[in-house]
């Protein structure tokens, strides 16, 4: 599997198509076409550039996809009480944060990689097999990001975000949450799975494979992150989406303490961001989550040094997610 990580110095941009921005003034459920992919684009809930109702060769996949929050903690910050801390104030001292990076539209700016548009889709083709980008340039305090959705023509899809520029100068990481409701060929039908590549353990349905039976939270393995994968399924079909760890995605803290977080769908819950920068996602309690409409929160961690100074960061983060037929 090749992965995605430099789109803009890239010798394999083929073509470059622009989108109208006027065309996308609401920024909600407009139609988007490519190839075997069928989905709506849309900006609500300061949820970042989402993708609804999301088809692969007439099937459905996903309900919705969105990037609610990128949480940041600086290794300094102002005590919580302090006005300074909310205000993001504090580059002369190095103390500022934490934050939470919401992308909505009026955070977005012109993005000159795509002659001045606000959103723009570009074509790539790599190994021989085409992929299309559509990404938003936003810009958020003193912080650049770029989100951006990756799709494949055999059936991949790519959620990445990547960040620049320094709030203060000092070392922080920035968490992205993803938020992933799969309702692959329908809702209320979603089976969870998680797989330790290195298990012999089995539990009825294989050796490393275990089901989730209710919500929970968990983490990805501290030597290699990508021994754990997991898998959502229509259990009606058995057909499926592979989560596949992205390899800068990093790992775990105290700050944010988890990789992976799943939960029963409730509509009311799905309205954005709503614990602020200091916390973290919450919801989590009994529910059964076997055959019905689950939600599937994806969380990547990378660090940030400050002697990188205000360059882009080296790497994207970002899972990969890989239909299954």
């Amino acid at each position: 599997m090749r992965s995605l990580r430099s789109p803009f110095i890239t010798l394999l941009i083929l073509h470059v198509t622009l989108l109208n921005s006027t065309a996308f003034a609401d920024w909600e459920s407009q139609p988007f076409n490519w190839g075997k992919w069928r989905l709506q684009l849309e900006m609500k809930d300061a949820a970042g550039l989402a993708i609804r109702n999301v088809a692969y060769e007439g099937e459905q996949v996903l309900a919705k996809a969105s990037l609610p929050v990128i949480r940041v903690k600086y290794v300094r910050e102002w005590p919580v009480w302090d006005p300074r801390s909310w205000l993001g104030l504090g580059r002369s001292s190095g103390r500022c944060g934490p934050f939470e990076d919401r992308i909505s539209p009026t955070t977005l700016i012109k993005n000159k990689n795509c002659d001045g548009n606000k959103l723009c889709t570009t074509t790539h083709t790599i190994d021989g097999l085409q992929w299309l980008e559509v990404g938003v340039y936003a810009k958020i305090g003193q912080y650049h990001l770029y989100q951006a959705w990756y799709l494949s023509e055999d059936g991949r899809l790519y959620p990445s975000v990547q960040s620049w520029n320094l709030s203060c100068n000092t070392d922080h990481n920035h968490h992205a949450y993803w938020r992933l409701d799969f309702d692959i060929g329908g809702p209320d039908h979603d089976q969870v799975f998680v797989w330790d590549t290195h298990s012999v353990e089995d539990e009825g349905w294989g050796p490393g494979w275990r089901k989730y039976l209710t919500e929970i939270d968990e983490k990805k393995p501290a030597q290699d992150s990508q021994d754990r994968v997991w898998f959502v399924r229509d259990y009606q079909t058995g057909h499926g989406v592979w989560i596949i760890p992205g390899p800068h995605d990093g790992q775990s803290d105290k700050f944010s303490d988890r990789d992976i977080s799943i939960r029963k769908f409730y509509i009311d819950e799905s309205t954005g961001w709503a614990f602020g920068a200091r916390g973290d996602l919450e919801y989590l309690g009994d529910e059964n989550i076997q055959e019905t409409n689950s939600v599937f929160w994806y969380i990547a961690h990378l660090p940030h040094k400050a002697a990188e100074g205000d360059r882009p960061m080296r790497y994207w983060m970002g899972p990969m997610l890989k239909v299954e037929r």
